[in-house]
């Protein structure tokens, strides 16, 4: 009979993929990162740099300028050749009266008719349109419908002349008749033509009075088809000396007095000037006079003009106004501050009373603040009601008197620490601050960019 075999089962080593553990440790190490990364709070960094603002203030001022207006000697239909903002010469047409209007009709009707344009004048108007398209921005988009009124007055400019010279020789009979006038510019000048009762008025009889924008009101000239004797015409600016007078505060007039120059910026077309400028009481009232000596053209259709005065310019660290919080801190008096036993870290002696005996305890503290008497210190490790005692003395100081200090937080160690703040200036949305202070901020200090979202000594991940 044969005897039976054992068989013995045989185990397989057991073989370990090498990849798929490192995959799988680098899979938990991911998910672990990611939860941690989408649980933790994230502070928004920002890092301190040189900088500068200015104050700007907006107001309202006056223009005053050399005006001239100029009347009809006789009744008439009239028509203008020139457009406002346009310089007469001394003896150039600016606009003509008909007494018996038959001249001045057929006038009006050609400077319907564009197709009657000569070459010369639609080149001249091409030349208009591609300069304006070539200087418009978004800050200049706005004098879309001006710059239309500027054309339609050219064109019509261009067709009345044409007639004119078209009609010389029922002009000439006129004339001689005594019934046809062109009315020629006495002087040189840049053409208005509205009145609104402030041209004789200068910054030796302006009046307090005077300024009110509010009730402003001014009279278009060339809204009458007909004049009679002695009505306004047109009126002529014949200097490029101006001045605007601006009714300012005690704070502003303060922050000018010592200055001869300030920087404005009109509103109308974001340009920017440098006057001169000086200030004056009117009845009670500081006003700012600001002198120029150019580009009065440009506002010779404004009596009263929006304008912004940059003042105090401060330059130093720029930091976001986000970033500012406000802390409590302990005052403490000089004399109480110590040091420990390396003589490096400041703090002071607590006075401890336990079963009626004494003892002190050195607690350390950090500076944020000093004064020409006093310490601010952290609230951290001390209470209200704790009692501190200056070394080497008995005498004790109990810990009450607390004051606010503005400020930052540092984050440049990987936490948050509250620093000290001095600010020379500010706007809405930045804060301009004094360097080199002992317990301030540096250039280039990373600081948390929203304070209200982190707290001191809190780990920044």
């Amino acid at each position: 009979m044969v005897k039976k075999k054992k068989i013995v089962k045989y185990k397989k080593p057991l073989h370990i993929n090498i990849g798929i553990v490192v995959f799988a440790v680098i899979l938990i190490y991911f998910c672990v990162y990611l939860f941690s990364y989408l649980t933790a709070k994230h502070i928004a960094v920002y890092e301190v740099q040189k900088g500068q603002i200015a104050q700007t203030n907006i107001y309202t001022g006056l223009i005053l300028r050399d005006e001239t207006v100029v009347y009809a000697d006789s009744a008439g239909s009239i028509n203008y050749y020139i457009k406002e903002g346009d310089k007469a010469g001394k003896n150039d047409l600016v606009c003509s009266l008909d007494q018996k209007g038959t001249i001045s009709e057929q006038i009006s009707k050609a400077g319907l008719d564009g197709t009657k344009l000569d070459k010369k004048s639609l080149s001249a108007i091409e030349n208009s349109i591609e300069t304006y398209i070539a200087e418009c921005s978004d800050m200049t988009f706005y004098n879309v419908y001006s710059f239309k009124n500027s054309i339609d007055s050219q064109v019509q400019e261009a067709l009345y002349l044409d007639a004119l010279e078209s009609l010389t020789d029922q002009t000439q009979k006129a004339v001689k008749n005594q019934t046809f006038a062109f009315e020629n510019s006495p002087t040189d000048g840049v053409v208005a033509f509205y009145t609104d009762g402030y041209e004789e008025i200068t910054g030796e009889t302006f009046k307090n009075s005077m300024f009110d924008p509010s009730s402003y009101s001014k009279n278009n000239l060339k809204n009458s088809e007909k004049v009679s004797n002695g009505q306004a015409l047109y009126k002529l600016s014949t200097s490029e000396d101006w001045e605007i007078l601006v009714p300012i505060d005690d704070e502003m007039a303060k922050n000018l007095k010592d200055e001869e120059y300030v920087t404005v910026t009109f509103r109308k077309d974001g340009t920017t000037a440098t006057p001169s400028m000086k200030m004056k009481d009117y009845d009670g009232q500081q006003y700012l006079i600001l002198s120029f000596n150019s580009s009065m053209v440009r506002f010779i259709s404004d009596r009263y003009v929006e304008l912004e005065i940059g003042t105090n310019h401060k330059s130093g660290l720029k930091i976001p106004n986000t970033s500012i919080v406000e802390k409590e801190f302990y005052v403490i008096p000089k004399t109480y501050l110590t040091y420990g036993d390396d003589d490096s870290q400041p703090g002071v002696l607590k006075v401890n009373s336990k079963k009626g005996k004494s003892s002190v305890e050195f607690i350390s503290t950090d500076l944020y603040y000093e004064t020409e008497t006093s310490y601010y210190i952290d609230e951290t490790d001390l209470q209200s009601g704790d009692v501190i005692q200056k070394e080497g003395s008995s005498d004790q100081y109990t810990l009450q008197k607390t004051a606010k200090l503005k400020g930052v937080y540092n984050i440049n160690k990987g936490y948050a620490v509250f620093k000290q703040i001095d600010i020379l200036s500010k706007n809405e949305e930045y804060s301009i601050l004094k360097t080199g202070t002992s317990y301030g901020l540096s250039l280039y200090d990373h600081i948390a960019l929203n304070g209200n979202e982190i707290s001191e000594g809190e780990l920044i991940n």
